[in-house]
């Protein structure tokens, strides 16, 4: 029942065996410790060399150990330290945030890294500790505690806070400063910029961030038109880059709303570059308008005034420099504030007025708008103003300055010249209106020579005895048939300058007034072998004309076709439409012809071209101006081209309103 009795002479055997078993696991257990001694001593030489602090917890987060190194930290003995968690030991608010994600971490068994903390050094210093550590599980994941590393990162902390501090004294000190400040570093990019620099690109915060490289900068600052007015976007980067990469001396940009910025830039011995640049807006505007008051002085002595005004930017007078009404025609604090239709100027039109403000709104300059006013004496003033547009510095526009004339002389004078001319044109007009009126009186003895001299010519009442008489009968005749001609042409033309040549229109067939005027020079054709042609469009047929006035446009033209034309030359003539529905008639021949400078002495009266065929040709030289005036009366053209190698062409241009739809 009590188990198996062990014969008294085997215990002494069997204590023998287990002193022997208790020995051998003393002399391991003083290994194993002998070990474990070298370990801890191995770790705490290494605690001491390193700058980290070695630490382990237990489950419920206890130091179980400490490395010298936090010993020598916060100067409390170990003892006081082990057992304690690092809530306990900490010198802190454990109820703020970072404290409690902290204690959400450990209590999840999370690793955490970098958690900083504060310790309370003896003599009453605070000691700022950051600690890393991670959970321990065993094979069978359970939880065994932490084990990490910390350091005491006050010095650090101090050091940081004293570079801090000393930004903070440059930068203040670059605020300071009325200038903006940047260093972009040996690869171009954003390294130092003070508030200045900021204000100036408050439009692009995103490309005002340390690293940002300095062409990019660039290109966004120029993608939001931060330029100046006027400029090209693509030149005004490729300008700013260029003077970067090269820099050689303070230079002059324009920026966003025309502010003026002085820039300098160094290459410092590093490779990075500073910039030092100055807002001198207030300096060019202190230029701009020293030179605008020597720019003022130049324009209204210019305008060799009576006197001088100026109008804002609404065209509003603003300034006026007389204040008499006897050179004005009005006080200067009457037209003050007003624009120039609300001084109710005289004598100037709806119409010239509209223009003169229509230049006014373009900004054109513009010189001797001409008025007047009426004074209270009732003399009238004759004026006249000249004016020119400003602009301020930015290219914005201003408003006008000008000066203004008393003309009251040079209308007088105007008035006398166009007094003149008027009694010139009526003596004109009279004796155009007295050959008018003589054409009876001229017409009546001539046609008398011409009568009997044709009965001698034909011998009517028997042959007359001497054969001279024919020849002689024979040269009055021609000879009156040339004044007659002449005197025709004369009354003509001196009719249609006196107005009294009237258009009895209607619709003529063009195809008929060629056929008659063929037929009238048929037979001197014929006798000289000269080729007539006429070709008519499809499109056009008749014409809304004067009848008797475009038989002598024909019977003229025609004429001076055969004369001065060659024996068997041709005649041309071509009828058509042009561009906007007008009629076009050309008539080409293949004369003498003349040279181009010698067109219009070929249109003026009794004009006559100097060549031997026009010479040996007889005329009056009115048929060409006759025609000029016709076509004029008809409100068409007349044009020559020619070429004395191969004739001349005459074109008849008749406007649109004479065209004759074929429908009609």
């Amino acid at each position: 029942m009590w188990g198996t009795v062990v014969p008294e002479a085997n215990i002494p055997k069997e204590i023998d065996a287990l002193k022997a078993e208790i020995a051998s696991l003393s002399r391991e257990n003083d290994r194993l410790r002998a070990k474990i001694e070298d370990s801890e001593r191995f770790y705490e030489v290494i605690g001491l060399m390193a700058s980290e602090m070695f630490w382990q917890t237990d489950t419920a987060h206890r130091f179980t150990y400490m490395s010298p190194a936090v010993v020598e930290a916060v100067d409390v003995p170990m003892a006081q330290q082990i057992g304690k968690t690092r809530a306990e030991l900490a010198d802190d608010d454990l109820n703020s945030p970072r404290w409690l994600k902290h204690f959400d971490d450990i209590a999840a068994h999370r690793p955490f890294r970098n958690f900083r903390y504060s310790r309370r050094h003896r003599n009453g210093q605070i000691r700022e500790i950051s600690a890393t550590g991670r959970p321990v599980f065993d094979a069978s994941g359970t939880f065994h505690g932490y084990v990490g590393v910390a350091e005491d990162i006050t010095n650090r902390l101090q050091t940081e806070a004293r570079i801090k501090s000393a930004e903070d004294v440059l930068m203040t000190a670059l605020n300071a400063i009325e200038c903006i400040f940047t260093i972009w570093d040996k690869d171009d990019r954003l390294a130092i910029f003070n508030d200045h620099f900021l204000k100036l690109n408050e439009q692009v915060p995103e490309v005002c961030t340390v690293g940002t490289t300095f062409e990019h900068h660039v290109k966004v600052v120029a993608g939001n038109g931060m330029f100046g007015p006027g400029e090209d976007k693509d030149s005004w980067i490729e300008n700013r880059l260029e003077r970067h990469r090269n820099p050689r001396g303070a230079f002059e940009i324009t920026r966003q709303n025309g502010m003026n910025i002085l820039i300098n830039e160094a290459r410092l011995a590093d490779g990075s570059t500073i910039i030092l640049a100055a807002d001198i807006t207030p300096q060019k505007a202190t230029e701009f308008a020293l030179r605008e008051s020597q720019q003022k002085i130049l324009d209204f002595s210019s305008t060799a005034a009576d006197w001088f005004w100026e109008m804002d930017f609404d065209l509003r007078y603003s300034f006026i420099s007389v204040d008499d009404p006897a050179i004005t025609g009005m006080t200067a604090a009457g037209q003050i504030g007003l624009t120039f239709r609300e001084t109710r100027p005289g004598r100037i039109n709806e119409n010239t007025l509209r223009i003169f403000e229509e230049a006014l709104s373009n900004r054109e300059h513009f010189k001797d708008v001409r008025y007047s006013r009426k004074l209270t004496n009732g003399q009238e003033l004759h004026l006249a103003i000249s004016g020119k547009p400003i602009f301020d510095m930015t290219g914005a526009f201003a408003g006008y300055r000008g000066g203004g004339r008393n003309i009251n002389a040079l209308v007088k004078t105007e008035e006398a010249l166009r007094h003149e001319k008027e009694r010139a044109e009526q003596a004109s007009r009279a004796k155009s209106e007295f050959l008018a009126h003589m054409s009876h009186e001229l017409r009546t003895p001539l046609n008398a020579i011409l009568g009997f001299s044709d009965i001698i010519r034909e011998q009517l009442f028997g042959p007359v005895g001497n054969a001279s008489y024919q020849e002689y009968a024979a040269d009055i005749h021609r000879s009156g048939e040339h004044l007659l001609s002449l005197i025709n042409d004369l009354l003509d033309l001196s009719k249609i300058e006196a107005g009294k040549f009237e258009l009895d229109e209607e619709k003529l067939l063009l195809s008929d007034l060629v056929s008659q005027s063929e037929r009238l020079f048929l037979h001197r054709l014929q006798q000289r072998r000269i080729r007539f042609s006429a070709t008519i469009s499809d499109d056009v047929s008749y014409i809304f004309a004067d009848r008797r006035a475009l038989a002598q446009i024909f019977f003229n033209i025609l004429s001076n076709a055969e004369k001065f034309n060659i024996d068997g030359g041709s005649i041309i003539v071509s009828i058509y439409l042009i561009e906007g529905g007008g009629i076009q008639i050309s008539v080409r021949d293949t004369g003498c012809g003349f040279k181009a400078n010698e067109a219009e002495t070929a249109l003026a009266p009794f004009g006559r071209i100097d060549n031997p065929m026009t010479k040996e040709t007889p005329g009056t030289g009115l048929g060409l101006p006759i025609v000029r005036a016709l076509m004029e009366l008809h409100g068409g053209k007349l044009g020559i081209t020619s070429d004395t190698n191969s004739g001349a062409e005459v074109f008849l241009t008749f406007p649109p309103s004479r065209t004759v739809s074929l429908n009609t």
